[in-house]
């Protein structure tokens, strides 16, 4: 009896410890405003962390909020398991007019490509850039993130996003995992060299009218991965075949930072592992990738000088 009595004791004794680090990780809502419009974003802070963690944002593709994000692509387990913070931005819809509706009145990200917001008279532009500039400045103040594992993931219109934001804001951003959107409006350089990800399914449209109305730039997944290349002053291309597809390297970069690309097969407009992916998908590929997990394992092993 004595020692079923201290079997118990231990097992409470674990069980509300249990308890008190499941309190202490939370996700907030942050109030947020940026040129007229309400943004408030998600962050959700593990338990555990150390005194300066890495930061991940995560952008949703149309039709995302910023709460759809968090619960879409698994980040928060994520974050449960690295001890890292995630941060959810929330885009705005296309016509500002009029309330949101998931099904004539979307949002998106303002990525270069042929979708614009509509505005009413007298409103201010979207300004995406600048509310993502600005939510990463409120993170770093209030969060006291390292600001050299400041890391971006994004699907569809947030993946063009992620990227165009990366190419204009190199000093901002040590690394970018991006699936099935190219980067829309390249520079001409960078000012300094950023590392990326970019993932794109073989059952994807590889070149669409989407992306042939850019303004200024239009390219198949494969050119996106050479674009980001040469921005970054690689040198030689490498190309291995894998059970899932094929993956693309370069050698040779600037600050022989990472510029990788893998083209699944058997892998459509989607995030691997997301509850979207999990509810809808008729056939899974020879090997299942969970997208989120391949991009923190990319991201942890990004070590900036």
């Amino acid at each position: 009896m004595r020692k079923a009595g201290k079997l118990r004791n231990a097992f409470l004794v674990v069980a509300s410890a249990l308890l008190t680090i499941a309190a202490t990780a939370q996700i907030q809502i942050q109030p947020f405003s940026h040129n007229g419009y309400d943004r408030p974003y998600l962050l959700y802070r593990p338990a555990h962390l150390s005194a300066h963690p890495a930061v991940v944002f995560m952008l949703g593709g149309i039709t995302s909020t910023a709460e759809s994000t968090s619960r879409e692509y698994g980040w928060i387990n994520e974050a449960d398991r690295n001890g890292f913070l995630a941060v959810f931005p929330e885009p705005v819809r296309t016509n500002l007019t009029l309330p949101l509706n998931e099904k004539r009145n979307i949002t998106f990200w303002e990525m270069k490509g042929s979708r614009t917001h509509i505005l009413g008279p007298g409103m201010s532009a979207v300004d995406d850039d600048g509310y993502l500039r600005a939510v990463l400045k409120d993170v770093l103040r209030r969060e006291h993130p390292d600001p050299k594992r400041v890391f971006f993931a994004g699907f569809s219109s947030g993946s063009g996003m992620v990227q165009l934001f990366a190419s204009q804001h190199p000093q901002l951003v040590s690394a970018v995992v991006a699936v099935a959107t190219p980067l829309m409006d390249p520079p001409s350089k960078l000012s300094s060299p950023v590392s990326i990800l970019y993932i794109h399914g073989d059952e994807d449209e590889q070149f669409t009218a989407f992306e042939a109305n850019s303004p200024h730039f239009a390219t198949t997944p494969h050119g996106n991965w050479i674009t980001w290349g040469y921005l970054n002053g690689c040198q030689k291309q490498t190309a291995v075949k894998k059970d899932w597809g094929v993956e693309l390297t370069w050698l040779g970069c600037k600050q022989n930072i990472p510029v990788v690309a893998y083209f699944l097969k058997e892998v459509g407009h989607e995030w691997e592992g997301s509850l979207d992916w999990k509810a809808n998908r008729r056939h899974h590929p020879p090997v299942d990738l969970n997208f989120t997990s391949l991009a923190w394992k990319f991201f942890s092993s990004i070590h900036p000088q």
